[in-house]
């Protein structure tokens, strides 16, 4: 369903893209391979894969969102009001954590309704409403909290961020591997996955076609929300605990993880695939800074530059094989 399949010898406009930026991840592996011996041991790559879970599990949802209609802003605040209603609903109230997830899971698909609903039905453009949103909902976050950190938590749902499948599979892995299946095959394999392609291309030929548009964008916000609820749950549980502004920095990371997964601007464009290597290539860096210890300063700097520098390959691969028909 993605634009621009152009075959150039033998390889559509799109798998020539895909190639670019597995050579990019490629080189970057490389990279870590020259620059620590320790880089390729089963403890660092296992320790990248945790790390790149939760960013994974957010730039699924985000990439449906983007895939339909545009980038949810929000994703970062809705990770870290989720995590907060988590952690109060077990802290300060007592309430079991199963109950207290799927509250959490709740309010990020609500608030994916709310997303969806001012997006399809008021006609917000997507950029507008869910960078308001994210502001109020950051708002909320730190109401509840009034400041605090929230910590130790109980061991039974540290389990999902600490504990591991088998004794040897950290837990953020195996949900990551979940979503990310649960993903591929929504999007590839089901009339859903159709119709997110099929809006972002062009929304008028999409209703004349008899898709419910309105339904369909508000079904890629909900997603996209639902997702970085149990981000945010990961996360907390992993690091034991919470603080208002938790996820202020995965709204960059998860965008740059999507866009430089392939994902267009313009919408109809992206897969999951794209998305993890995406993921993989940000926090490989970020493991390679700190295995030189590169001062933090520089280490936003270095991803900016990183991100630039892989759109522009991507860009001139498709150009390239755009200019050369068979």
């Amino acid at each position: 369903m993605s634009k621009n399949k152009v075959s150039i010898h033998n390889l559509s406009v799109d798998q020539i893209s895909n190639l670019s930026r597995l050579l990019a991840l490629a080189l970057i592996i490389v990279l870590g391979v020259i620059i620590s011996d320790s880089f390729l041991s089963v403890e660092n790559l296992t320790n990248i894969l945790t790390n790149a879970s939760v960013l994974i599990i957010i730039g699924v949802g985000q990439t449906i969102a983007i895939v339909t209609n545009g980038p949810d802003l929000s994703s970062g605040s809705i990770l870290t009001i989720c995590a907060v209603l988590v952690a109060i609903l077990m802290k300060s109230f007592g309430i079991p954590y199963p109950i207290a997830i799927l509250a959490g899971l709740s309010l990020g698909a609500l608030i994916g309704v709310v997303n969806g609903v001012m997006i399809s039905k008021v006609g917000i453009p997507s950029f507008v409403s869910t960078y308001g949103l994210m502001w109020a909902v950051f708002g909320f976050a730190y109401v509840l909290l009034h400041g605090y950190v929230l910590y130790d938590f109980n061991s039974s749902f540290r389990f999902i961020g600490n504990g591991s499948l088998f004794g040897f599979i950290p837990m953020p892995i195996v949900i990551m591997a979940l979503v990310v299946g649960l993903g591929i095959f929504v999007m590839t394999k089901t009339t859903y996955g159709r119709r997110f392609y099929a809006v972002g291309t062009n929304s008028v030929c999409a209703k004349m076609s008899g898709i419910n548009v309105d339904k369909t964008v508000i079904l890629a916000f909900v997603s996209s929300g639902f997702l970085s609820a149990l981000a945010g749950i990961v996360l907390i549980a992993r690091i034991n605990a919470v603080q208002s502004d938790i996820g202020s920095n995965y709204l960059l990371s998860v965008l740059a993880t999507v866009y430089m997964g392939g994902a267009s601007t313009e919408g109809g464009e992206g897969t999951i695939q794209g998305t993890i290597i995406g993921a993989l290539i940000i926090t490989i860096v970020y493991n390679c800074m700190n295995l030189l210890a590169v001062p933090s300063e520089w280490r936003e700097a270095v991803i900016g530059l990183l991100i630039i520098l892989t759109i522009l390959i991507d860009s001139f691969a498709k150009k390239r094989a755009e200019k050369t028909i068979i």
